[in-house]
């Protein structure tokens, strides 16, 4: 095949590399998921190997490499190198990376040319590249991740903080309604607990914050939706769960609350916390506002019966939002010395 021919022919497979490269960025860019980028990706590699072996092809799978053809001798380091700008796990990685591997000992055994000094060398060439690129993605992964932790969770608890909770519980109760299931709510907050720092100090306060998240999220299925939702204030959203079950899973936490001994430090003796639960359950026009805000109401008022105690929002309760304005909540008496 003389070098005109297979210029032209080179020329129309980049065209075509281009057009499927840009058909791809664009389904990805239309559905803007991740799991159309992971596939958008695979495609990507795919499609340049496919060039790869295809141009190979049109040079007739040279031994030797001319000013011609050399360009592309260099494609499979480049692929790899291409990979760097994606935050990609290990094995997310090396699966692309095996892609090319095979591709490429694909056209040098065509080329006869694998156990070539010069082949050799690219290979040490590509295997250090590929470490590189494997660093590169990981400490951007680590990066990112470590990002979106501080943009999504509490940093004393560790649980979603109010932004994301409420952006996972819209999303989950919009599946509700779409699946006619039930969806509640419970709203918590520990008794007292402006005591707790007042007299123990701010340190007492995150170990008791900290104590009564462990203890709440263990007992939770994963499907459910956890909080805090502002100070000692935690919210649990609780698809597929009827007002009766709610009202049993308030049940158990409750129990669980009240046994738990905090241990402040050795030199003390541990403190016994209590909470005040309300519960709200969808009923049909409901938006999140209305049930956090009944949820709210069934909270002030078991509150205002005396704390460490569990009610559910009742028709014509009065809402705890406006309620605060007429009470205040640590006007109530104080139990015993160690509890809240």
């Amino acid at each position: 095949m003389s070098d005109t021919t297979a210029a032209a022919q080179l020329s129309l497979q980049r065209l075509v590399l281009a057009g499927v490269l840009i058909t791809i960025g664009y389904s990805v860019y239309r559905s803007n998921n991740l799991k159309s980028a992971k596939l958008g990706l695979v495609a990507m590699v795919l499609a340049t190997n496919a060039f790869y072996f295809s141009a190979s092809h049109t040079l007739g799978f040279p031994t030797e490499n001319t000013a011609f053809s050399y360009s592309y001798t260099l494609l499979p380091i480049i692929q790899i190198v291409m990979l760097t700008i994606f935050p990609l796990t290990m094995r997310e990685s090396l699966s692309l990376m095996t892609i090319t591997l095979v591709c490429h000992l694909w056209v040098d055994s065509f080329s006869s040319t694998m156990t070539s000094p010069d082949n050799i060398a690219s290979y040490w060439l590509q295997t250090v590249i590929a470490l590189m690129v494997l660093w590169s993605q990981l400490s951007q992964l680590h990066m990112i991740l470590r990002l979106y932790r501080q943009a999504t969770l509490d940093p004393l608890t560790g649980i979603y903080n109010r932004r994301m909770l409420l952006q996972l519980a819209m999303r989950a109760l919009a599946i509700s309604e779409e699946r006619h299931s039930p969806f509640s709510v419970l709203l918590l907050d520990l008794d007292k607990f402006k005591r707790i720092n007042d007299k123990w100090g701010h340190y007492a306060g995150d170990v008791v914050l900290q104590a009564f998240t462990r203890t709440v999220q263990e007992r939770l299925r994963k499907s459910d939706i956890f909080g805090r939702f502002g100070g000692e204030e935690f919210i649990v959203f609780l698809p597929k769960c009827s007002g009766e079950v709610t009202a049993q899973i308030a049940d158990r936490l409750l129990e669980e609350i009240r046994a738990m001994d905090v241990l402040i430090d050795e030199s003390r003796t541990p403190l016994k916390v209590t909470a005040s639960i309300g519960i709200s359950t969808f009923q049909p026009g409901d938006t999140l506002s209305s049930l956090i805000e009944r949820a709210d109401g069934a909270l002030y008022q078991a509150k205002a019966e005396g704390r460490n105690c569990i009610r559910a929002y009742q028709p014509g309760q009065q809402s705890g939002f406006d309620a605060r304005h007429s009470v205040s909540r640590d006007n109530i008496d104080m139990p015993a010395e160690t509890s809240l």
